[in-house]
């Protein structure tokens, strides 16, 4: 007599088959790094080499306070959305007087704004009388040659009286 195996064995067998294949194909994981750990919306990191690779531009960021998250998504997760947008916000210090001669530059056209938005956690790290400063043109020169489509974006303000640089960027990264 033979013994049937039944559909037990290839369900399972297929599953198997089946889950891998979606991981490798469309899976994303975060992977963290002691450089990038796993995107918080509630962790203020002051580590700034992150930083300064991307805003090199603004010159040599120190005393930061910042987040790096998924804007898009939804409570905590060791899984990333599908489409994952980081958006990077905070604020940090430049050496002393940076923040005055880059605000007198009439290249750059800077204009009194505060930021908006800002998160809660950080709110504690701004300067208390800051007057903030901001220019499409300042914000261009950060961002440097991005994406096409539109898909890095950023404002920046500076305040002179403190040298405090805050940014609010998004990157597809």
């Amino acid at each position: 007599m033979e013994r049937s195996r039944g559909p037990g064995r290839r369900a399972w067998l297929a599953l198997g088959i089946g889950t891998a294949a979606a991981a490798a194909v469309g899976g994303t994981v975060y992977v963290s790094t002691d450089d990038d750990p796993v995107p918080d919306r509630e962790r203020v990191r002051t580590d700034v080499a992150p930083l300064r690779r991307r805003f090199g531009e603004a010159g040599r960021l120190g005393g930061a306070h910042w987040l790096a998250y998924d804007r898009d998504a939804k409570g905590r997760s060791y899984l990333p959305s599908p489409d994952p947008r980081y958006r990077v916000v905070g604020v940090a210090r430049l050496p002393a007087g940076t923040a005055a001669r880059t605000v007198a530059d009439p290249a750059h056209a800077f204009e009194p704004s505060a930021p908006h938005g800002v998160p809660d956690v950080l709110a504690e790290f701004l300067p208390a009388h800051a007057r903030w400063m901001t220019s499409t043109s300042y914000d261009a020169l950060l961002l440097g040659p991005g994406p096409v489509d539109g898909l890095t974006e950023g404002r920046f303000f500076l305040d002179a009286a403190t040298d405090s640089l805050y940014f609010d960027t998004v990157n597809p990264e």
